[in-house]
């Protein structure tokens, strides 16, 4: 007798076979979707701690050009664990009062920027800016907060007049 057709144990293993191969498919891509998410707040993390540093620069700077003001005027205030806060187009840090004041979320307005201004889209970002007089030097430690994660920046500023 000559069968030409499939049986019933073949076609179940060829069954089998492609199942095993589509959900490692599928779990390869959803793997790789997770990565892209994961760099990405990883990413937006560091850009907010730099811009954390780089908004404390610019008063130290600013301090520098004013007639009177020595170089650490308004950065002495956010020794406290608690830190201060700042948006992009503030001129001046706002000390946080408590651990939920230093992780308030940060929002994004029409044109992508970040801020403090609860309008925009709610996002996962917290910025908590502490300044640590060091005698010479002022210790600068931006910590942005993102779901379960923190992303912590250090750097050194230094009175160059």
């Amino acid at each position: 007798m000559n069968n030409k057709g499939f049986t019933l144990i073949e076609v179940l293993l060829a069954v089998f076979i492609i199942t095993v191969a589509v959900l490692g498919l599928y779990n390869g891509i959803n793997y790789s979707y997770r990565s892209v998410e994961s760099a990405k707040e990883i990413f937006v993390a560091s850009y907010l701690a730099e811009e954390g540093v780089e908004l404390v620069k610019n008063i130290r700077d600013s301090n520098f050009v004013t007639e009177g003001a020595t170089w650490t005027n308004g950065l002495l205030s956010c020794s406290s664990s608690y830190g201060c806060r700042m948006d992009y187009n503030d001129s001046a840090l706002t000390v946080n009062n408590s651990d939920a004041d230093s992780k308030i979320a940060l929002w994004t307005d029409a044109n992508g920027f970040y801020n403090y201004v609860a309008s925009g889209t709610k996002t996962i970002f917290a910025r908590k800016i502490v300044i640590t007089n060091e005698v010479t030097r002022l210790k600068v430690v931006v910590t942005v907060y993102y779901g379960d994660e923190e992303f912590i920046l250090q750097q050194y500023l230094y009175d160059w007049k």
